[in-house]
């Protein structure tokens, strides 16, 4: 239709009826397309102007056809006609509309293709062949325009169900169930809107010819299923029995493994029970020692003569110190010692305690030193190493009574897997009489020996542990009986330079001790008691408060403080460091001492730049860290220091910043 639009702008409406050329442009068109039966052009008022059948043209108006009426209505789409009997063939078609139109849209003509709905009925017979189907086209309003072969082509089609109607209302395309009015067949129909028409194709297939070929299909399906499906309810009966045998066996194993989970927590409890009454019993039965030391020389010392006195008190202080190295041991095990790590050759460290180490053995024991050559650094407190050696080498000649050989060997090691790491590894080992099996895997608790009583105390390999752990290494035992015991230490390797030992200089022309108000934050009062009484004698003068919310009272009083020392772990909602933090903002220019024992907090106040006195002190270190901050204080606000004579308290500073 496209094509003849084209050509007839190219023609003059007046001259249509007598130009042979178009009529024969027509012609060429139906032999073309068999479905077409003819093509007419007709002017405005219906007149017929061309056509493809004949030419001239015969007179014929078409102005009552319901295209025409529609186009003179305003209409300007293609139109499809119903089904009539041409007035120039005489045959049955469906005419085929489009209207013509000058540029400023007005109606002068319409072009009309007459179809033969018996080119549809032929091409649906071909598709379908040998199935019981209904198919045809239907217009929007639901009159047909072909109805398949069965029904006889007529002017008086039947129109389209109204489950049809309400199906095309829906959706230009879909399917549904559906019995038919005309031979009342239950069918299936599928529908689609043609594009740019009015129409609908749809075509219908009887469901009981359908089911009927699913039948047939499923009898020979059936005959070879059968028997199949017959041996695979045998095999899933067989499978079943067995999986349910199966799931008792599991339950079985899930009771059984319940039972000894609970076995081995019970065990486990006993074995912590046990673990921590020999614990308990070993701190007990030490310090009850170290208590009767004490109390027994303070008791004789308040009633010995003057020569006895040093003595007596000489035997106390050797007691005390027996004491914190228990607690240093104990710390360490629980990794809560805190540590002085330094970089350090472990090669110069270990080369320097051969006199340590041959003082801790016998004479017939040889200590054999093997130190690699280009040792890498570690980080480690080297005091902390010292003990872990020294008491690997007590370890070593308690078990070489007839004597041996200690070695020491030290060599890199880079680690592969999932650990990868390069480490520096330190193995210990002696030719003595090895370690029992069973108790290898206890070798590292706290107070477990296998010595006689008075022999050990159990600590050795429990300070070894916690060392290793703390420094971020670790620590294995391989023993045999007879054959000796191996330990190896390894610790992580340090890329930092070797720590250089710091010294603090004196002022400049100071000799003396400053004398300062201090504040003293401790809850014990038995220990400040003794610190006050330290402070003091070195001239101080002291105010003690039991708490941080205690000490922030004296400040914000306006007590007269130069220097603050303050224990971390307290009780209360505000702890030592929490006070430091807090008198860092308020008053910048207080110096703020903290003390603590253990890691953690240590770590902590060091991060933050606080000056730290770790526990258990020495008498004079407690002094000297007081000196230093002082001095560090006063030699940023003042030309001259005080001189130690005069007990007159520092000015008030104000304005400087404490570091």
């Amino acid at each position: 239709m496209d094509r003849i639009e084209d050509r007839l702008r190219t023609e003059s409406w007046p001259r249509l009826d007598r130009s042979a050329d178009f009529h024969a442009f027509l012609q060429e068109i139906v032999t073309a397309k068999t479905q077409i039966g003819s093509i007419q052009v007709y002017d405005a008022d219906g007149n017929l102007q061309n056509t493809s059948l004949q030419f001239p043209p015969p007179v014929a108006n078409a102005s009552d056809r319901e295209y025409m009426q529609a186009f003179r209505s305003g209409y300007r789409g293609t139109f499809i006609g119903e089904i009539v009997t041409g007035r120039v063939t005489g045959q049955i078609a469906f005419n085929v509309a489009r209207p013509l139109v000058n540029d400023r849209g007005e109606l002068i003509g319409a072009l009309l293709l007459s179809v033969y709905p018996d080119y549809f009925v032929a091409f649906y017979q071909r598709a379908a062949m040998g199935f019981d189907y209904s198919a045809g086209l239907v217009r929007s309003d639901g009159k047909f325009l072909v109805r398949d072969a069965e029904s006889k082509i007529s002017v008086d089609q039947p129109r389209a169900s109204e489950t049809f109607m309400a199906a095309i209302a829906k959706a230009p395309e879909g399917r549904f169930p559906s019995v038919s009015a005309v031979d009342g067949i239950r069918r299936i129909v599928a529908y689609k809107k043609l594009d740019h028409y009015p129409v609908y194709v749809l075509f219908a297939f009887g469901t009981d010819a359908v089911l009927a070929e699913w039948r047939r299909t499923m009898v020979q399906y059936l005959i070879f299923a059968i028997p199949a499906v017959i041996g695979l309810m045998l095999l899933s009966g067989l499978a079943l029995v067995q999986i349910r045998r199966e799931q008792e066996v599991t339950r079985r194993l899930r009771t059984e493994m319940q039972r000894r989970e609970a076995t081995e927590a019970k065990l486990i409890r006993a074995q912590r029970m046990e673990a921590l009454g020999q614990m308990t019993g070993g701190i007990a039965h030490d310090f009850n020692n170290l208590l009767t030391i004490v109390m027994g020389n303070l008791d004789l010392l308040r009633r010995a003569k003057e020569d006895r006195r040093e003595r007596l008190i000489d035997n106390a202080l050797q007691a005390v110190e027996q004491g914190r190295k228990i607690t240093t041991h104990l710390l360490a095990f629980g990794r809560r010692q805190s540590l002085h790590p330094e970089v350090v050759n472990l090669n110069g460290l270990i080369a320097g305690m051969d006199d340590m180490l041959a003082q801790s053995l016998r004479e017939n024991i040889s200590l054999d030193l093997d130190l690699a050559p280009d040792l890498w650094r570690v980080e480690i407190d080297p005091s902390q190493l010292q003990v872990a050696l020294i008491n690997l080498a007590a370890n070593a000649r308690d078990a070489m009574p007839e004597g041996g050989s200690f070695r020491i060997k030290t060599e890199n090691v880079v680690l592969q897997g999932p650990d990868a790491a390069d480490v520096v590894a330190i193995t210990v080992s002696d030719t003595g009489a090895g370690i029992d099996p069973e108790v290898l895997p206890r070798v590292f608790e706290p107070f477990f020996t296998t010595k006689d009583v008075g022999k050990g105390s159990g600590l050795g390999l429990a300070q070894v542990y916690g060392f290793a752990e703390q420094s971020g290494g670790a620590v294995e035992v391989r023993s045999a009986l007879g054959r000796g015991t191996c330990v190896l230490l390894t610790l992580p390797r340090s890329t930092a330079p070797l720590t250089v030992p710091e010294t603090l200089p004196a002022p400049r022309g100071e000799t003396g001790v400053i004398h300062a108000r201090i504040l003293l934050v401790e809850d014990n009062p038995q220990v400040a008691e003794v610190a006050a009484a330290l402070l003091r004698e070195h001239g101080h003068t002291v105010t003690v408060a039991p708490n941080a919310r205690a000490a922030l009272d004296v400040l914000q009083s306006g007590g007269a403080i130069d220097v603050v020392v303050s224990d971390m772990v307290m009780p209360g909602d505000m702890g030592g460091f929490e006070l430091a933090q807090n008198l860092r903002q308020k008053r910048p220019d207080l110096p703020v001492i903290l003390v603590t024992g253990y890691s953690e907090e240590a770590s902590r106040a060091g991060l933050e730049g606080f000056t730290l006195l770790r526990k258990p002190y020495a008498p004079h270190l407690l002094a000297q860290t007081v000196q230093a901050e002082l001095r560090a204080r006063f030699s940023r606000t003042v030309t001259q220091p005080y001189p130690s004579k005069h007990r007159q308290a520092p000015q008030e500073m104000t304005g400087s910043t404490y570091p």
